[in-house]
């Protein structure tokens, strides 16, 4: 069933951010510093042909969003030089935290995944909009993981995230599907379900039916 939700808010910074009406949002956050400077300014330039676009292009609008994704994985899945998500205590308290919104009723979390340098989630808010919600998340999760790697205030998390929302139950399990994939994409794993860090592992998860969860706020 397709989906043709009202726009709440649209804006355009570093990334552009659409937020709408129910929608159900598949969201990359990465790491500072995961994406070299090539990759960055290739991003910039995909962005800025997005800011040139006449209101009433949403074709066009969602072609780009689709290149920014697809440039930004292609860097994401062969960084070497940020990759603090693999310490297995910081992909915990980022587990947690993503599980603590879930609980408050933040947020339902239909499947999620921790790569080494960026986390993707896909979700809907129930309790908050996108932006406040986004930026909670990542200054405690940052703010977490900052002092236990000893980071000395070092920016943990890129200043922007991207995020895209769902335009149908069919696009919703391709999403599924990809994060599922994604450590085996980056050969971490032969199968997702030896990948410790994933929706898939949280204790009574129950992501089998996308209309269903109670979404965890540190």
């Amino acid at each position: 069933m397709s989906r043709h939700p009202e726009t709440i808010d649209f804006w355009v910074g570093d990334l552009p951010h659409w937020e709408v009406v129910d929608g159900r949002y598949f969201v990359t956050i990465h790491l500072r510093g995961a994406i070299p400077d090539e990759g960055s300014r290739r991003i910039r330039e995909i962005v800025a042909q997005f800011r040139q676009l006449e209101q009433r292009a949403p074709e066009q609008a969602l072609e780009l969003s689709r290149r920014i994704f697809r440039e930004m994985e292609a860097w994401l899945d062969r960084s070497e030089r940020t990759s603090h998500l693999g310490n297995p205590n910081v992909a915990a308290l980022v587990a947690e935290a993503i599980a603590h919104r879930q609980q408050l009723g933040i947020w339902n979390m239909f499947e999620y995944v921790i790569m080494p340098s960026h986390v993707h989630m896909f979700f809907e808010l129930t309790k908050a909009r996108l932006k406040p919600a986004l930026e909670n998340f990542k200054t405690w999760t940052g703010g977490q993981a900052g002092r236990l790697l000893q980071m000395d205030g070092e920016r943990f998390w890129q200043g922007e995230w991207f995020d895209h929302w769902s335009r149908s139950d069919e696009q919703d399990e391709r999403i599924v599907a990809y994060l599922r994939r994604n450590p085996e994409k980056a050969g971490l794993v032969q199968s997702y379900h030896e990948w410790p860090y994933g929706g898939w592992r949280a204790p009574n998860a129950s992501r089998e039916q996308l209309s269903s969860g109670d979404a965890k706020q540190r």
